[in-house]
């Protein structure tokens, strides 16, 4: 099992920056690098994730795959430039069939239906180097880092945003959102789980990620949660979940939203941190 010394995550893209020089951007790109081999969960909104890559130095040289959490654009309209910062020719990206569908969300307010899928066309990817490994199941990029495939939902409170869409025929129908999926790394210290939005419910995820890799303690969870458009009593039984699960450590991002990440910083204290572009973490913490 790796050992929690050896793993270092850097967040390259988020909505919001630890510090000066960094550019802040709606989305989430996270580098993980663990016993010398280095991976990405996704790749952003834009150009901020090149940007911050060249701005804090880092080389990319040893990333071997990009993970897509799903297939909206604040996650994949870095890629191009991102795959231009990895000079290995041909990098793979790890992702669920269903990441190429028409995705579209609907403004609560106005009704307005818009396209929020990836935007880009799969062979202009290809011809930068993408080469696209299409799985809904689990695909294990070492023996103990998983890119987690689909995510079963299981808990009774926790449900897909209604107002995310996917085009069919012709019609707007709801998104399940299959294709989300997270990063699960087992370390000596326990689990690390590094999401992407959690569409289909951190709780959810959390399960999964113990039920897929034998792993009970949950040592740290990083990424986006969704909980912004949750309501009150989703926040309280998800954090009622967090509790009784005995997560250590947890570092929300992107679209979990500042009231609710007020709110899980009073409830977690010191275990609780905002993670940033920019942050860097060394395990264990």
């Amino acid at each position: 099992m790796l050992k929690a010394s050896e793993l270092e995550i850097i967040t390259l893209s988020e909505n919001t920056s630890t510090g000066r020089g960094l550019i802040a951007e709606w989305g989430i790109s996270v580098l993980i690098s663990a016993g010398g081999r280095s991976f990405i969960l996704d790749g952003g909104a834009g150009d901020s994730v090149a940007y911050n890559v060249d701005t804090l130095g880092l080389d990319l040289a040893p990333v071997e795959a990009v993970v897509l959490s799903h297939g909206h654009s604040d996650h994949t309209g870095g890629l191009p430039a991102l795959l231009r910062r990895i000079p290995r020719g041909e990098v793979e990206i790890v992702a669920h069939p269903a990441v190429w569908e028409e995705k579209c969300s609907r403004n609560r307010t106005t009704g307005a239906v818009r396209y929020a899928g990836i935007p880009y066309r799969r062979e202009e990817l290809e011809r930068i180097g993408a080469r696209f490994t299409l799985t809904a199941g689990p695909h294990w990029l070492t023996d103990d880092i998983v890119a987690s495939g689909e995510e079963p939902m299981t808990t009774e409170f926790e449900a897909v945003a209604d107002n995310l869409l996917v085009r069919r025929n012709g019609e707007y129908v709801p998104d399940d959102m299959a294709d989300d999926q997270s990063v699960f790394i087992k370390t000596d210290a326990g689990l690390v789980v590094v999401l992407g939005c959690a569409h289909r419910g951190i709780v959810n995820i959390l399960r999964y990620a113990q039920e897929l890799t034998g792993v009970q303690p949950v040592h740290a969870v990083i990424g986006g949660t969704h909980l912004a458009p949750a309501s009150e009593d989703q926040v309280k039984r998800t954090v009622d979940a967090l509790e009784e699960i005995g997560v250590r450590h947890l570092g929300v991002s992107h679209c979990t939203g500042l009231p609710v990440a007020a709110r899980l910083s009073r409830e977690f204290g010191d275990r609780f941190f905002f993670n940033n572009a920019g942050t860097r973490l060394r395990f264990p913490l």
